[in-house]
């Protein structure tokens, strides 16, 4: 189950965008939650703006031969999570990185980098449980999430996560870019992706 919930983790990030059950500013913690699941609010988004082409292109890096995803099954589930979506800018930015975009981004690039690190990085983005906004950030003091790959963020007071390669990661408080409010969870827009490990 821990790995399943592990590859999870970039189609929540896709799903960051949606429309539906989706907090204005001023309100923290939206009401019911929507009537999409994450992934189906995540190809919505992208189907409006392509947006998230590059975090469904990590994901459909771990389709096998018979179509079977196990993030997608994973975040098409009645289980709760929390996802931390990076934008197509911020998948850009890491192959340019880690060096595998050579001038040419495209989402598909980074199933270059494996299957066993991009499930890796995608889990890293999902932590169990929905949390809003006013629960994932203290005013206050840093506090720690563990990600489905067993790994910890630490949540600033500023609204920004630190990995573990040292990135601040900024979630994007706008207005339907945070507290999207899926009906198995809830999705925030992250600016970077986060790393696991040092590039």
């Amino acid at each position: 189950m821990k790995g399943l919930r592990i590859a999870v983790a970039a189609t929540a990030t896709a799903a960051a965008l949606t429309l539906a059950g989706v907090a204005s500013a001023k309100s923290p913690v939206p009401g019911k939650p929507g009537d999409q699941n994450i992934v189906e609010i995540a190809a919505g988004v992208n189907a409006a703006s392509g947006e998230f082409s590059y975090l469904l292109g990590a994901v459909g890096c771990l389709t096998d031969a018979q179509g079977n995803n196990p993030v997608v099954a994973l975040l098409t589930g009645s289980d709760k999570y929390t996802l931390f979506a990076p934008t197509d800018d911020a998948f850009k930015a890491l192959q340019r990185a880690l060096g595998v975009a050579a001038g040419s981004e495209a989402p598909e690039v980074t199933c270059t980098l494996g299957e066993a690190v991009v499930l890796d990085v995608l889990a890293y983005h999902v932590t169990e449980g929905r949390h809003f906004s006013n629960s994932v950030f203290n005013r206050k003091n840093t506090k720690m999430i563990e990600m489905l790959n067993g790994q910890y963020v630490v949540s600033n007071p500023d609204a920004t996560l630190n990995d573990v390669a040292g990135q601040s990661v900024g979630v994007v408080l706008q207005p339907g870019l945070f507290n999207i409010n899926a009906s198995n969870g809830v999705i925030h827009v992250v600016d970077a992706v986060l790393l696991p490990f040092a590039p």
